[in-house]
């Protein structure tokens, strides 16, 4: 591998100018994780082998390319913050890139479940369905604690809630300086006690500002695929430690008394060391992450996030009734992947193109707002 020449690090932090490939690819592999959680996840058969403590170990893990995805929020959105004109232009520009693709989602699973009366839409109040299609469509579910009628939607709460502190932050620094953001800093503080995975928000916050751009810290990032295991390791093992709780819904100070306090820091730590790797385009994950193939999911990423859960209830839901389920065995987890995984490509494929692009175009020519560079990266990523 050759000797760590520091001078040829190039600098971390968040560049407004530029388009980061790496980053972008590790959207599409992140977004790989939470589907290959939801196929071992589905209740389907599958080999004894597969059923194993070490494998479901391994493969469980995936479910927290969600903590992946908000480092990488937290790293882009320092440079959407720099590149916005004001408050106002940061927050819609994030509400159109969120809430068209989430708004689409949310109608078209009710209306399956309405129609169809699956998934316990038969025994649903009405009255109760007329106030959560308005706070789903709102991502208000995953931090207020009721029902998010689309089950991925959880992690966008946790998105608006840092985009409104981003805000908040933003108009304290400029009206009172250094003390106004001082005064906002326990909030965020008790964001982080309360909804611990929130943390990694702050992962990509640390990279885009450029905290670690340091020597020393540029020898330990060479390898960012080590520091992401490490990281999947010890949060999967705070997971399990937590059991029967879910861990995600447990307070910060309750992990104070044993190994799982040491266990969150190594894990920010992890994360946070894995996403500079990755920024700076280390190792053979830092190339992989710029192959076509990667950098095409990245592009889809948000679609293929918010649709494949819908594809994949449609396609058990089939599977079950067509008897292929029973049929397939110990192969039904991965006739099941077979089947879903081109079906929600094509699905996301579908909405980032009607949704992202064309309608948050016609949306920013309502708005007068300019392209904002990550969406115009996105367009000449997908082109080339």
């Amino acid at each position: 591998m050759g000797t760590c020449r520091h001078a040829e690090i190039p600098p971390l932090h968040a560049d407004p100018g530029r388009f980061n490939h790496s980053v972008h690819g590790a959207r599409g592999l992140f977004a790989l994780g939470v589907f290959l959680f939801h196929v071992v996840n589905s209740g389907l058969p599958t080999w004894a082998v597969v059923q194993g403590p070490a494998i479901q170990y391994l493969l469980r893990t995936s479910e927290f390319g969600v903590e992946l995805f908000f480092c990488i929020s937290g790293y882009v959105i320092c440079g959407t913050l720099r590149r916005a004109r004001d408050p106002a232009t940061f927050l819609a520009d994030r509400a159109i890139r969120i809430y068209p693709s989430l708004w689409v989602s949310i109608l078209v699973i009710v209306a399956i479940g309405v129609g169809s009366g699956q998934h316990g839409y038969d025994t649903l109040d009405p009255l109760r369905l007329t106030w959560l299609v308005p706070a789903s469509m709102a991502a208000l579910p995953g931090i207020l604690p009721f029902g998010n009628l689309n089950p991925v939607g959880w992690s966008l709460s946790y998105e608006i809630c840092f985009y409104a502190f981003c805000t908040l932050f933003w108009v304290a620094r400029r009206r009172a300086g250094a003390w106004g953001v001082a005064l906002l800093a326990p909030a965020a503080g008790a964001m982080v006690v309360f909804y611990p995975r929130a943390v990694f928000l702050l992962s990509g916050v640390v990279v885009a500002e450029g905290l670690l751009d340091s020597p020393r810290v540029a020898a330990l990032i060479r390898y960012p695929g080590v520091w992401l295991a490490v990281f999947l390791c010890a949060w999967r093992t705070i997971q399990l430690r937590s059991l029967p709780q879910d861990f995600t819904v447990v307070p910060l100070v309750d992990w104070a008394g044993d190994a799982r306090l040491p266990l969150a820091v190594l894990a920010f730590v992890a994360a946070t060391l894995g996403l500079a790797g990755l920024a700076a385009g280390h190792g053979l994950l830092g190339r992989l992450l710029r192959g076509r193939l990667l950098q095409y999911l990245g592009t889809i990423s948000f679609s293929f996030y918010l649709w494949h859960i819908l594809v994949m209830a449609t396609v058990k839901m089939m599977m079950r009734h067509s008897g292929l389920a029973a049929l397939s065995g110990g192969a039904a987890q991965i006739v099941f992947l077979l089947l879903t995984l081109p079906c929600s490509v094509l699905v996301a494929h579908a909405c980032q193109r009607w949704l992202e692009q064309r309608t948050g175009k016609w949306l920013r020519q309502r708005l007068r707002h300019g392209v904002p560079l990550d969406l115009a990266a996105l367009k000449i990523s997908i082109q080339h």
